[in-house]
C-alpha cells in the first residue's frame, strides 16, 4: 500500500483549513462551539422535542425513509430504543430491509431507506439484525451499476447511470456495517472509489466545476454535465474518505504510530499477508484517494458557499466528509472552525418549536421536509461521524483536546501538549486511584501513553492492582482500571473483567467488553450494547458467554460467585 509523504499530509490539511474560511472579524466574534457545548445542547433538545412530538412529524403519515431518518437521529441523540419514536423507525427499517431483500419490486426512494435502515439495525444491534443487513448488502451487491456507483432501482432510470448522493448513503451503509463486522469485500469498495474518480469533473477552464462531481453520471455519455454544487461535493469527498477507510488505508497509519509507542498489546501487531510475489495482499494506492479529495476541496476554495436550496442535506455532508478527513489527516478538533460558522447559522435559523427548515430558514432550504431538515440539523450538531468514528477506534484516538486556557500548566508527552496535573504513568495513576482522598479519576488521567512494566514481577504487581480498584467505590477509577487491563495481553485479568460486566456503571461495563474483546482476540464479538441502554439481561448473556468462552481456554477454572 502506497503512502503519501509528509508534505502530501500537509497540503491535505492545508486545503481542508481553506475550507469553508470565515473572516478575520467573523473569527474574532465567533464562540468556541462543540457538541456539549450549552448552547448547542440547547438546540439539541428543543429539536429532539419537536421530532418527539407524536402529533408532528413522526406520525405514520410521513414516508418510511423520512420516519427512519427521524428515529435514527433521536437514537443517535438519546440511545433509548425504547423511545416510541425509536421503535417505530426499528419497525420500519425491518419492514424495509424485510419488503426490499424477497421481492424485485422497488419504491422511488428504496436505496436510500435501504441505506438508512442498515444504519439504523446495525448501530441499535448489529448481531441480533445481522441475517438483515447481510440480505441488504447482497442486494446492494446486485444492483451496484458496472461504473462502481448506484442509482434509482424502481425502473425509472437508465441502469448504467450512477448517482452521487445514492452512493454516498450506500458507502455509508456499507461503512456502518463493515464496522459492526458484515464483511464488505475491497472489490465492491474499490469499484465505488474508480466510479467516484472517474465521475468528478476535471476542467480547470471552469472553476466554477473543476472538482466537483455532477448529480448523475454516465460513462457512456460523450457529453458529460458540469453542474455541480457544495453539497454534490460533499457527496463526492465524502464517499470516497469513507470509501478509503473501510478498506483501511487511513487508520492502518494510525494503528502504526499506536504500535511503535507500545499502545497496542505485542498479539496485534499488524501483519499483513503477503501473495506468492511478496507483495501486500492489499496495496491500493491511497494517493489516488488523496488526489480526488485535494481537488475536490480545490472546489470548495474556489467556490465560496452562501446558501442552497439543499442546505440541511449539505450540513449532514459536511459533518461527514470533515470527520473523515480528519482520521486521513490523523487529528481530530474540537472546535474546528467549519463547525463554529455553521453552528452560529443554525442558531439564527432555528424554528420557535425547535425545528429547521420551515418559514425561518428562508431560502436555505426550501424543499427538505421540515422533520428532515430538522434531523440532518441535529445529527451536524452532535458531529454523529465523529462520535461514531471515536466510538469504533476503541481508546486509541489520536486526536487531542485543545490546550488548556493556562498555558502554563502544559508540558509535552511524546511531542503532545499535555497538562502537568496529570498523570501518564502506571505507577502515577495507580498512586492517584488508591489514594481515596484525591479521588481525581479518569479526567486527570492519559490512560492512552500508560504502559505496563516489562519486569514480569512489577508488571503483575500493576496488573493486580488495577484489578482490585475493579471493586473501588470510586466509578472512575473503576473506569480506568475496566480499560487499562485490555492491554495487560494477560489472560489472568479475564476473570476480573468479567466480574466487571456486572458494574452498575455503563462505561465500566463496556470498557470491560471491550478489553474481553481485546484479550480474547475477538475483536467483533459484542454482548454489551455500543449505544443505548444496557439492562441487566445484556449484563448476564454477556457474564455467561464470556465465561463460556474463558471455560474453554481453561477448563479447570471455576468461577466462584
Amino acid at each position: 500500500m502506497t503512502m503519501l509523504g509528509r508534505s502530501s499530509i500537509t497540503v491535505l490539511t492545508l486545503v481542508a483549513a481553506l475550507l469553508l474560511q470565515p473572516t478575520l472579524a467573523t473569527q474574532a466574534r465567533a464562540e468556541k462551539y462543540y457538541p456539549d457545548h450549552p448552547a448547542v445542547q440547547d438546540m439539541v433538545r428543543r429539536a429532539i422535542t419537536y421530532l418527539s412530538n407524536p402529533g408532528g412529524p413522526s406520525t405514520p403519515g410521513g414516508g418510511a425513509g423520512e420516519a427512519i431518518l427521524v428515529g435514527y437521529t433521536i437514537y443517535k441523540v438519546d440511545g433509548d430504543t425504547e423511545h416510541p419514536v425509536v421503535a417505530r423507525a426499528i419497525g420500519l427499517a425491518k419492514a424495509c430491509l424485510e419488503q426490499n431483500t424477497s421481492s424485485n419490486q422497488h419504491s422511488h426512494k428504496a436505496v436510500y431507506e435501504i441505506a438508512l435502515s442498515c444504519m439504523l439495525l446495525a448501530s441499535v444491534d448489529a448481531e441480533g439484525y445481522s441475517p438483515l443487513l447481510v440480505r441488504a448488502r447482497d442486494l446492494f451487491f446486485r444492483v451496484q451499476t458496472n461504473s462502481g456507483g448506484f442509482n434509482y432501482i424502481d425502473g425509472s432510470h437508465n441502469p448504467a447511470i450512477s448517482d452521487i448522493s445514492q452512493t454516498q448513503y450506500v458507502m455509508l451503509a456499507f461503512w456502518t456495517m463493515s464496522q459492526a463486522g458484515i464483511e464488505i469485500p475491497q472489490d465492491r469498495i474499490v469499484r465505488i472509489i474508480q466510479y467516484i474518480t472517474n465521475a468528478q469533473i476535471k476542467d480547470p477552464s471552469i472553476p466554477t466545476s473543476h472538482g466537483g462531481w455532477p448529480y448523475h453520471w454516465n460513462p457512456s455519455a460523450s457529453d458529460q454535465s458540469r453542474v455541480t454544487s457544495h453539497s454534490l461535493v460533499a457527496c463526492g469527498l465524502s464517499s470516497i474518505l469513507i470509501a478509503g477507510d473501510t478498506i483501511g488505508i487511513y487508520r492502518n497509519r494510525l494503528a502504526q504510530a499506536d504500535e511503535d509507542e507500545e499502545l497496542v498489546p505485542a498479539a496485534f501487531k499488524r501483519v499483513i499477508a503477503e501473495t506468492e510475489g511478496g507483495k501486500p495482499r492489499s496495496s491500493f494506492d491511497r494517493s489516488k484517494i488523496d488526489a480526488v479529495v485535494n481537488l475536490g476541496l480545490l472546489f470548495n476554495r474556489n467556490n465560496v458557499y452562501n446558501k442552497a436550496v439543499w442546505h440541511y442535506y449539505y450540513l449532514y455532508g459536511l459533518e461527514r466528509f470533515e470527520s473523515f478527513l480528519e482520521i486521513a489527516n490523523g487529528k481530530q478538533n474540537k472546535s474546528p472552525d467549519w463547525y463554529n460558522t455553521e453552528v452560529e447559522k443554525l442558531r439564527s435559523l432555528q424554528g420557535a418549536d425547535g425545528s429547521w427548515g420551515g418559514a425561518k430558514s428562508q431560502d436555505y432550504d426550501s424543499v427538505l421536509p421540515t422533520e428532515v431538515a430538522t434531523s440532518l440539523a441535529v445529527l451536524f450538531l452532535i458531529r454523529s461521524t465523529q462520535k461514531s468514528i471515536g466510538d469504533l477506534k476503541e481508546g486509541v484516538v489520536r486526536g487531542w483536546a485543545e490546550l488548556p486556557a493556562d498555558i502554563s500548566a502544559v508540558t509535552m508527552v511524546n511531542g503532545k501538549p499535555t497538562n502537568k496535573t496529570e498523570a501518564t504513568s502506571i505507577d502515577e495513576a495507580l498512586k492517584m486511584l488508591e489514594d481515596d482522598k484525591k479521588s481525581q479519576g479518569e479526567d486527570k488521567l492519559i490512560t492512552e501513553k500508560f504502559v505496563f512494566s516489562k519486569n514480569l514481577e512489577q508488571r503483575k504487581d500493576q496488573q493486580n492492582r488495577f484489578a482490585r480498584l475493579l471493586r473501588s467505590k470510586d466509578y472512575q477509577a473503576r473506569r480506568v482500571a475496566s480499560k487499562v487491563l485490555g492491554r495487560s495481553d494477560d489472560l489472568d485479568m479475564v476473570p476480573e473483567l468479567i466480574y466487571a460486566l456486572s458494574d452498575p456503571d455503563a462505561v465500566v461495563c463496556r470498557n470491560a467488553e471491550t478489553s474481553l474483546r481485546l484479550l480474547s482476540r475477538q475483536l467483533d464479538r459484542y454482548h454489551i450494547p455500543k449505544e443505548g441502554n444496557i439492562t441487566e439481561q445484556h449484563r448476564v448473556v454477556a457474564r455467561r458467554e464470556w465465561r463460556a468462552w474463558f471455560s474453554s481456554m481453561r477448563p479447570d477454572y471455576i468461577f466462584v460467585e
